[in-house]
C-alpha cells in the first residue's frame, strides 16, 4: 500500500487521508467516487493534483463529498465518509464539523429506515450526539457567523418526528422545548401545539 499511497495527491492526499482512502473502499469504489465526484477543492480528481493550501478540513471534505452518494445505492459509501468525519472532527474537537457530520448521518440513515433493521437506531443515535453538542455547536456558529440566527436543527427535527409517530408526545414535546429555548430555527410552537393535543386525547 506504500507506493500506492505516495501517489495520491488532491486532497485526500493533502489531508493525510491516503491510507483509510485505499484501505476503505475497493479499486472499483474508487473510481467510481472519482468519475461521480468533483472535488470541493476545484480542479481534478481527488486523488490527483498538487494541493499547497486548503481552508477547510479533513471532516468538511468527507462531509461534503457524502452527500453525493445519498442515492439508495450508495449510501454505503456515504455511511463510511461520514463515520471517518465523525472521527477527525472529534479528534481536532471540531464542534460545527461534528454538527455537520451528524447531520449527513442522520440524513443517510433515515433513508434507509424501511429497509435496514439497524437503521432506525443509529439514526436516533445520531440525532441524540447532535442534540448532546448543541450548546456547543450553537456557540461556535454564533462566533463564526455572527450576524445570523441559528439554522435549523436535523437532530432536535428528526428525533421529535420519530417520538411523534411512536406516539411518545410527552418525548416529543420536551425536545421541541428545548429546541426552541436554544433558539434554534425551526416551526417548534406548531409541532409542540399538536403533539400536546395528541398527549390530552389519551
Amino acid at each position: 500500500m506504500g507506493d500506492q499511497t505516495q501517489n495520491i495527491e488532491g486532497p485526500i492526499g493533502y489531508f493525510g487521508l491516503a491510507d483509510w482512502w485505499l484501505a476503505t473502499f475497493t479499486e472499483a469504489e474508487r473510481k467510481y467516487i472519482d468519475a461521480t465526484t468533483e472535488s470541493p477543492t476545484g480542479g481534478g480528481p481527488l486523488t490527483k493534483g498538487h494541493i499547497s493550501f486548503s481552508s477547510g478540513t479533513a471532516a468538511q471534505l468527507l462531509s461534503a463529498l457524502a452527500t453525493n452518494f445519498y442515492k439508495p445505492p450508495d449510501r454505503r459509501i456515504a455511511r463510511l465518509m461520514l463515520a471517518k468525519a465523525e472521527e477527525l472532527a472529534k479528534a481536532a474537537g471540531n464542534t460545527l464539523d461534528l454538527h455537520y457530520t451528524y447531520m449527513g448521518m442522520i440524513k443517510t440513515y433515515y433513508s434507509d429506515r424501511d429497509t435496514d433493521p439497524a437503521a432506525l437506531d443509529a439514526t436516533i443515535s445520531a440525532c441524540e450526539r447532535q442534540i448532546d453538542i448543541a450548546p456547543e455547536a450553537a456557540q461556535a456558529w454564533s462566533l463564526e457567523y455572527p450576524n445570523e440566527p441559528l439554522p435549523a436543527h436535523t437532530g432536535f427535527t428528526q428525533l421529535a418526528v420519530i417520538r411523534e409517530k411512536q406516539k411518545d408526545h410527552a418525548e416529543a414535546v420536551r425536545l421541541l422545548r428545548l429546541a426552541m429555548e436554544q433558539q434554534w430555527a425551526g416551526d417548534w410552537d406548531g409541532r409542540i401545539t399538536r403533539n400536546q393535543k395528541r398527549l390530552a386525547e389519551h
